[in-house]
């Protein structure tokens, strides 16, 4: 968060709540926040905010005093030349505009707004929510932070989106919280991330809220909506002019699939070693976990593992070896010495190097990274990830 002012501050931004109306899979979201200026002069108060990755965004509303402005979608370039020039002019002006190098992160720009005035922004999306736990939950994410993110290019920490923005591990900001669910299919709702409260007294909805006020924004909301045991495993939500279905298939169906066909699974652990990993002992809480995987892995398969940071080095010189005594052995002496010792957080690289060397046929491959970090490139990597889908599966963890 910043004004761009030889000074920087926290001050713009008052206030942050969350509206979300979730029917099935999918949620329609609406986040309002409210800038104030309690400066003398006008200040460019620059926000940056993460939204789901999938989420698409089809409002953004501006209001000062009794002034509506509805934004419209524009060519990026276009639109940063008109926000400039209505800057230097003096006139006020509101930018939203996505971060190139990541899908996850949005920007606000609210120029020229005058001394002691407020500023409403509304910014409405919709996103496809994620099946977990087999298919038996549905789960809804809003999230509040950003965290520090590495920049290859630059070989450290960059700001947020190429602004002057800066971290912080606290921030004075509070958020209120309301939610709708509809009943339908639904047995119940909980959340890991806030202490809730619902109300049950809707017939087709649980509204769902905080429980405490005063809620600062320090973690992301997180709401599990467990369906109905007896549920059909295909969902289906009808809107005018559009149709979502998602089917969760069982052990049958994958079997049909396969046509009884025997698969070598190859299990490929991609395991940050940047300086990072050094805080908190989390680079000893990898090791732990390794040793837990190599002692769980199945016979006849194959694996390897892979050390990363500025560089990539992996432990065996094929794409994986097969999993026996001798190799189990070199595996654990490798995780009994790992270190937080390899520099920055370059995760394309080892990726890159797995994506060329696809899985035999006959095979099906698992990647499990643990890493701490967050990274800029997040396209380039998701990208990449999405290319080797349809014979790898890839589960992060940390």
């Amino acid at each position: 968060f910043s004004t761009q002012q030889p000074q920087q501050q926290y001050v713009p931004l008052k206030q942050v709540s969350v509206e979300a109306h979730i029917r099935s899979f999918a949620a329609d979201v609406t986040i309002k926040q409210v800038f104030r200026n309690n400066e003398t002069k006008p200040i460019e108060a620059v926000y940056c905010f993460p939204i789901e990755e999938q989420a698409a965004i089809y409002s953004f509303i501006a209001r000062i005093d009794h002034r509506e402005i509805i934004a419209q979608l524009k060519e990026k370039k276009e639109a940063q030349k008109e926000y400039s020039d209505a800057l230097e002019q003096g006139h006020g002006a509101y930018l939203l505009e996505q971060e190139e190098k990541s899908q996850d992160n949005f920007i606000i720009n609210v120029g020229a707004l005058p001394a002691g005035k407020e500023c409403h922004i509304s910014i409405s999306y919709v996103s496809e929510l994620d099946l977990v736990e087999n298919g038996s939950r549905i789960r809804f994410v809003v999230p509040t932070t950003i965290a520090p993110r590495y920049n290859p290019n630059k070989g450290g920490i960059s700001s947020p989106a190429g602004t002057t923005s800066k971290y912080v591990q606290t921030a004075p900001y509070t958020i209120e919280f309301r939610c709708q669910v509809e009943k339908t299919n639904i047995s119940r709702v909980s959340s890991v991330s806030h202490p809730i409260q619902i109300q049950l007294g809707q017939e087709n909805v649980y509204v769902i809220e905080f429980a405490q006020k005063n809620t600062h924004l320090d973690r992301d909301i997180l709401l599990d909506i467990e369906l109905n045991s007896n549920r059909s495993n295909t969902i289906v939500a009808v809107e005018p002019g559009a149709v979502m279905a998602s089917f969760t298939p069982n052990a049958e169906d994958c079997q049909r699939v396969m046509n009884n066909v025997e698969t070598t699974n190859e299990f490929i652990f991609v395991i940050d070693c940047s300086g990072s990993m050094s805080d908190e002992n989390k680079i000893g809480l990898a090791r732990e976990a390794m040793l837990l995987f190599l002692k769980s892995l199945p016979l006849n398969c194959h694996f390897n593992i892979i050390r990363f940071g500025s560089t990539h080095q992996a432990l065996f010189n094929e794409i994986t070896a097969i999993y026996n005594e001798q190799n189990v052995q070199k595996a654990e002496q490798l995780t009994n010495q790992l270190q937080a010792d390899l520099g920055g957080t370059e995760l394309l690289k080892p990726l890159q190097w797995i994506e060329q060397h696809p899985p035999e046929q006959g095979r099906a491959r698992q990647i499990f990274l643990l890493t701490d970090g967050e990274i800029s490139n997040v396209n380039e990597v998701l990208d990449l990830c999405r290319s080797m889908a349809t014979s790898t599966r890839i589960f992060s963890f940390g």
